[in-house]
């Protein structure tokens, strides 16, 4: 018998003592470092998460949560970058809007590449006529659409940033005259009227909607007069890319952006917030309409009338999204 090829590496010496040194840091990390406040908040997510999916099949065989009819195309799509760890938060997400929608919306789902068959079909009990784009659906189209040098920076920000494809391929569709933007954190507890206007409003506009963000994210990207100089033009520091209403990018956004990130330092085209510093830069240069108060960040007290609160992703606000934004959506608790 021929030796195999795949023998296993993981039982050499070198393997055994750098997994030894990986476990000893890691439990330098959780003893010593502070590491166990991540490691609880993590597992109370976990916890929180699984209960969230146990409910949605609760209240669905209880007929309190059916299916949600949306159309295939429209002219609203209502795009929602998800991966497999927050299908659970992206079903909540969708369904507390789109019950509002009047059937005038269409949900794109964009897989950040994690999505898998059991996920599609997860979705699908919810929205049977739900839209998905996979990475590989999307390459071919944004290299034909921003081929040659004219595009040359938004063609590499696409493939080497990981919000690049949320932000391009929800302008892929022929039949879509606005694009909603929606983080899988967000929950609308009332009709959204606001929105829904703004939706009308954006197929003749180019002015953006969004939340007001109290927290000067921008300034963590660098210093706001730093970022009008190179760029040429003004930001709305207090934009929230979390919900957005977008008019369909044609030249005249995408030439603006590939303006953008030519201005942007090397540091900046990989930082976390670029693409929200985009369309901060877009909200300056197009105009922004901010939503009223009711729309809400997650604070430590949201007012009891919010209309929309978006539970951004840290340890102080995102748990809220369970312990208190699904009882309120539903009335049932944790």
């Amino acid at each position: 018998m021929e030796p195999s090829n795949t023998m296993k590496t993981t039982d050499s010496p070198q393997n055994l003592l750098h997994t030894i040194r990986k476990q000893l840091g890691y439990a330098k990390y959780v003893l010593l470092d502070g590491g166990h406040q991540e490691v609880r908040y993590k597992l109370r997510l976990k916890r929180l998460n699984s209960w969230a999916g146990t409910l949605l099949d609760q209240l669905a065989s209880e007929g309190v949560l059916k299916p949600i009819d949306t159309p295939v195309e429209s002219d609203i799509e209502v795009h929602m970058l998800c991966g497999h760890s927050h299908i659970t938060m992206g079903i909540w997400s969708l369904w507390s809007l789109l019950r509002w929608a009047d059937g005038k919306m269409t949900p794109v789902i964009q897989s950040d590449g994690s999505i898998c068959p059991e996920d599609v079909l997860r979705f699908q009990q919810f929205f049977p006529q739900v839209r998905f784009i996979f990475p590989e659906d999307v390459k071919p189209w944004v290299e034909q659409r921003f081929a040659g040098s004219e595009f040359e920076f938004l063609r590499s920000f696409f493939g080497t940033h990981f919000f690049g494809p949320r932000l391009l391929a929800s302008h892929m569709s022929e039949q879509a005259r606005v694009v909603v933007g929606l983080d899988s954190d967000v929950l609308f507890f009332d009709r959204p009227t606001e929105i829904i206007e703004r939706c009308a409003a954006a197929q003749n506009s180019r002015v953006l909607t969004s939340f007001r963000d109290e927290f000067d994210w921008v300034s963590v990207f660098a210093p706001v007069k730093e970022i009008e100089a190179r760029c040429g033009t003004r930001i709305e520091c207090a934009f929230n890319a979390g919900m957005v209403v977008l008019p369909k990018f044609g030249d005249e956004q995408f030439r603006f952006m590939e303006r953008m990130l030519r201005a942007y330092t090397p540091e900046w085209r990989t930082h976390y917030f670029a693409d929200q510093v985009l369309l901060a830069l877009m909200a300056g240069e197009f105009g922004w309409h901010e939503l009223p108060f009711s729309y809400q960040l997650g604070q430590e007290t949201n007012s009891a009338d919010a209309i929309a609160i978006h539970y951004i992703s840290n340890q102080a606000v995102r748990p809220r999204y369970f312990s208190e934004g699904l009882p309120r959506l539903v009335g049932r608790q944790p």
